[in-house]
């Protein structure tokens, strides 16, 4: 039964596996990617502002403004290109927030076609689980990370199991992010599939 409900969920995020990674770029791709992790800062606080314009647009109006809806996906969307990259893929990410500009990353989003006005009085609360889960996950992941670049280094393939483990951990915080941010009205699944 979960299956269903992780395949029917309306948030997707997959990266596709590199068949021969630059064994170098594992090093240095986060220190490549400060210039985006600049920009995804000021994003991030442009997206406080927005969302507690869409809190009380949903709450009062029950409506996403669509001009919102798509800043919203696209900032959720950009963060997640910048970590594909600096774990996994060799191109180096655009400056953008529209779908299909980085190959190799897909993150779509199928908008709600009826929001629940009342979950977004409590939708922190209701996300708290999977933030809790989502930290011992990250923990994890960050111990695993050093064994895991010396094996990209020293074979220069990536541990197919990490590989999964780490694209499933982005697949569940895209769910739970989008949820969070109002762009999934249905709430996300316990899963990394």
């Amino acid at each position: 039964m979960a299956a269903e409900t992780v395949s029917d969920y309306p948030v997707t995020f997959d990266v596709a596996y590199p068949e021969s990674p630059s064994r170098g770029l594992i090093l240095i791709r986060w220190l490549l990617a400060i210039p985006h992790y600049i920009v995804l800062v000021i994003l991030a606080a442009a997206l406080v502002a927005v969302e507690v314009i869409v809190f009380f647009t949903i709450l009062l109006a029950k409506t996403f403004p669509d001009r919102l809806y798509r800043f919203t996906v696209g900032v959720n969307r950009w963060a997640l290109n910048v970590g594909a990259y600096v774990l996994f893929l060799d191109r180096y990410p655009p400056f953008s927030m529209n779908e299909g500009a980085y190959p190799g990353v897909t993150f779509t989003v199928e908008r709600p076609e009826d929001l629940n006005r009342w979950s977004v009085l409590v939708r922190w609360l209701l996300v708290a689980p999977h933030a809790i889960v989502l930290a011992a996950l990250g923990a994890i992941a960050a111990v695993v990370l050093i064994p895991f670049a010396i094996a990209v280094l020293v074979t220069g393939r990536y541990p197919r199991g990490l590989f999964d483990f780490y694209v499933g951990v982005g697949r569940w915080e895209a769910r739970a992010n989008a949820y969070l941010t109002h762009v999934a009205d249905r709430y996300p699944p316990f899963s990394l599939k």
